[in-house]
């Protein structure tokens, strides 16, 4: 019996041992301060940081330090890592899961940063038949894999917000989307009720945007601010709608409300409603 009891006992400690361990070195390096230089890049390449109330801007410098410290950044084509793109795609990364449950993408390891748009190869499927192509790309997510970036495309979208674009956001949308195991347009929600309208809205307004794409703006439509790349399918819709929901909000609100409602609900967060009222 004692023999019995040891092995539970061991087995148990097998499993809580790493379970206790790992929390334990999350919390730790959640704690971690950003430096100094850390801190001014923040401020300066997140224009919505300012914004954020003093606990918001705790827990995302609490996330950006985690990801930092979890993810290994690799230079590609020659490009040299600096401090200031680490801290712009870890700040952009770690804004989607602010407010939410989350161990900051634990399933992502490594970023790829390309000096500009890279070539990738593209295998497509139909039947029987297997085509293969090069295609110039400015990012890309890979299911539980790593996200890969173009940093020149990513800067200019940083130089020209006003443009709805940000690369990085786009990719990483893509990995919240991942999260129940699916690219599919439809992202986890903690709590069921919460996305009781999503798929309603998010259906009507990618049809919205697959008529535009398809025939132009519409008779008595009205304008969009969603790039037509999103027109592709619903998880590349819902990065699209991701990037004007954080570079152009004000916009987003006013042209498409029921659609920015959803996603002020999901990401916990209301940009215009900051914006608007910090500018009066």
């Amino acid at each position: 019996m004692s023999t019995f009891i040891g092995i539970i006992l061991l087995a148990l400690a097998v499993w809580l041992v790493p379970l206790f361990y790992r929390r334990w070195r999350i919390k730790y390096r959640r704690s971690r301060p950003l430096t100094q230089e850390q801190l001014q890049l923040l401020q300066e390449t997140l224009p919505l940081y300012q914004y954020l109330n003093t606990n918001q801007q705790q827990e995302l410098r609490s996330n950006i330090a985690l990801f930092l410290h979890d993810k290994e950044f690799v230079g590609c084509d020659g490009l040299q890592v600096s401090e200031r793109m680490r801290v712009v795609i870890a700040a952009y990364a770690c804004l989607l899961v602010l407010g939410r449950k989350n161990e900051c993408y634990p399933n992502l390891y490594s970023l790829l940063l390309y000096p500009d748009t890279y070539v990738a190869n593209e295998t497509r499927r139909e039947g029987f038949v297997e085509t293969a192509k090069h295609s110039a790309r400015e990012g890309e997510a890979h299911y539980r894999g790593p996200v890969v970036l173009s940093w020149g495309d990513l800067e200019e979208d940083l130089q020209f917000p006003q443009r709805g674009h940000n690369v990085a956001l786009h990719e990483f949308a893509h990995k919240v989307d991942e999260e129940d195991g699916y690219f599919d347009g439809r992202p986890l929600f903690e709590k069921a009720e919460e996305g009781a309208n999503w798929a309603e809205v998010m259906s009507h307004e990618f049809y919205r945007l697959r008529q535009r794409a398809e025939y132009g703006q519409l008779p008595g439509d009205n304008p969009s601010v969603l790039d037509l790349y999103g027109a592709h399918s619903p998880a590349e819709f819902f990065a699209v709608a991701t990037e004007s929901f954080y570079t152009i909000p004000v916009t987003m609100r006013t042209l498409h409300p029921e659609l920015y409602g959803e996603l002020s609900r999901f990401y916990r967060l209301d940009p215009a409603k900051l914006m608007s009222s910090k500018s009066v």
